[in-house]
């Protein structure tokens, strides 16, 4: 009897907590659970964002300078304690000395020494001035550049046409840009045919022509025709002279009037 006594007060007293006591307990749980998230999502550091943009200032960075490879040293480079020195003046080998003194009296501003031998048994050394050192180089960078310019003016073809009867005084012009060529260096063709209409050349006037030619061209120092002419005279011809860069012209040759 008591048993089932209270298991009937039980069951009224579950009713009663699962329709008010356990939805307000959920709703309050809830809460502090909303709050707590609210409240770490606030104070929780953002995320940093990353991009794999280079910086403009990295994206234009200089490529590195490349080590300078040489065989000789310098200045304190040198190990050997005893050297001897070229005279500046006579171009002979000085008493020895001390590399300290040595480099103890040199400017290493404005000068430097190098060693030119091996250090047996002593090393042979020059005093250098950066100064002259720099303009040697200049000039031997403006000689390989002038050389280069040379060597290309004398891959380039220059092409020149000319009608066997050709007026003199238009022979004369062409044949100055023709000399012109020729002391730059250049290869010159010079292609010979005749009007399909007009005056037609005789065989003398065609011998004139080639005569002129061949007269302003041998007068360049260094032109050289490099083969025969080919083709027919007074009919379609070429011929091929070859220059010499920095050929200097003689005044008293390819100066005759047409």
């Amino acid at each position: 009897m008591v048993s089932k006594h209270i298991a009937s007060t039980i069951s009224p007293m579950k009713a009663l907590y699962s329709i008010f006591v356990q939805p307000a307990l959920t709703a309050s749980r809830n809460s502090r659970t909303q709050l707590l998230s609210r409240h770490v999502t606030a104070t929780a550091p953002r995320a940093r964002t990353f991009t794999t943009t280079q910086p403009l200032c990295l994206s234009k960075k200089k490529p590195a300078r490349v080590a300078e490879v040489r065989e000789q040293k310098w200045n304190e480079e040198i190990t050997a304690r005893v050297l001897q020195l070229v005279n500046p003046e006579t171009n002979q080998l000085d008493e020895p000395v001390t590399r300290y003194d040595v480099l103890n009296s040199l400017d290493q501003k404005t000068h430097r020494l190098v060693q030119l031998t091996d250090d047996k048994p002593y090393p042979v050394c020059k005093i250098i001035s950066k100064k002259e050192e720099y303009a040697a180089e200049k000039r031997r960078k403006e000689q390989q550049k002038e050389i280069k310019q040379a060597a290309a003016k004398e891959r380039s073809v220059k092409t020149l046409e000319l009608n066997w009867a050709i007026d003199g005084n238009d022979l004369s012009h062409r044949l100055e840009k023709v000399r012109g060529f020729l002391e730059e260096g250049r290869k010159v063709e010079i292609v010979l045919a005749a009007k399909k209409r007009g005056r037609k050349a005789t065989k003398e006037e065609c011998e004139e022509v080639l005569g002129k030619i061949r007269s302003v061209a041998e007068g360049v120092r260094g032109a050289k025709e490099p083969k025969p002419m080919e083709g027919v005279v007074g009919g379609f011809a070429t011929m091929v002279w070859q220059g010499k860069a920095g050929a200097a012209v003689p005044a008293s040759q390819g100066q005759e009037k047409a």
